[in-house]
């Protein structure tokens, strides 16, 4: 099967790097890679040009405008060539098992919601700088313990990997009834994103593109399915931007949506 790994990024052309030096570790060889730019930046040109790998590599780019990230991750849907899915952010590096996880797991209309290792400040700089790998710290995950958990970081235990299927990974799965799309780790068959037409350009504010599209999901008759534990991710520290306002906006939009039953948006991958 073939699948489209899609990479929202800004302005980030070291995580970038990171990203995909990890995918080209991947266990699960049938991908292409597609690098959704909400900016237009020169940086990203020379090094997306520059950049040797032996799997496809796609790179988008529009005006930096403002924060139009469902315009360009409309446009990368658009162009995928797989009939799988899987979205990250631009600034998680996927543990080498991350695809062929997500693969294994897959279902028709289901879509599949994954977690995140969130790094401290310092493990992060270390892998921005190259003291350490993301490959190295995935190998020797257990006895990098007190390292990988130094300073801020949050959720060492969903770095932990179990075989996708096996009976503990079932079980611990049975135990999860809190399952949400997380942005930076979530994946589904390209005809179940099409069939609620992407992400909704109209819902712009505080990033809230993963709890608009949950509610879509749903109603479309897709069901959520974890993938923690399986699909294993590390997310580089960065500091936040208090989003209040633009959240309350999205907020508001979505509430109408669903007032509506609007699973199906006006504003995506095509103009209703």
């Amino acid at each position: 099967m073939k699948v489209s790994v899609i990479v929202p990024t800004y302005k980030d052309v070291n995580a970038l790097e990171l990203i995909l030096n990890a995918l080209r570790e991947q266990t699960y060889k049938n991908f292409e890679v597609i690098i959704a730019e909400d900016d237009d930046s020169q940086e990203v040109k020379d090094f997306v040009s520059s950049y040797e790998s032996d799997y496809s590599v796609k790179h988008l780019t529009h005006e930096d405008v403002g924060n139009r990230k469902a315009i360009i991750m409309n446009r990368a849907l658009s162009h995928a060539q797989g009939e799988y899915i899987v979205f990250i952010d631009g600034d998680t590096i996927p543990f080498c098992t991350f695809i062929e996880s997500h693969v294994k797991l897959s279902q028709p209309h289901t879509v599949l919601c994954g977690r995140r290792v969130n790094l401290g400040a310092q493990v992060s700089d270390d892998l921005r700088s190259g003291v350490v790998s993301a490959k190295r710290l995935e190998s020797r995950f257990f006895r990098s313990y007190f390292y990988i958990t130094q300073g801020e970081t949050r959720h060492y235990e969903q770095g932990i990997r179990l075989a996708p299927n096996s009976f503990l990974h079932r079980f611990l799965s049975s135990l999860n009834h809190n399952i949400h799309i997380l942005g930076s780790n979530f994946s589904c068959f390209k005809d179940d994103i099409f069939a609620i037409n992407g992400f909704d350009e109209d819902i712009v504010g505080g990033s809230k593109d993963d709890v608009d599209l949950e509610w879509r999901f749903m109603m479309s008759g897709c069901s959520l399915k974890s993938c923690k534990y399986c699909a294993n991710l590390f997310h580089l520290h960065h500091k936040r931007a208090s989003r209040k306002d633009e959240i309350a906006i999205a907020n508001e939009q979505m509430r109408l949506n669903r007032e509506k039953r609007k699973y199906i948006c006006s504003n995506g991958i095509e103009k209703l």
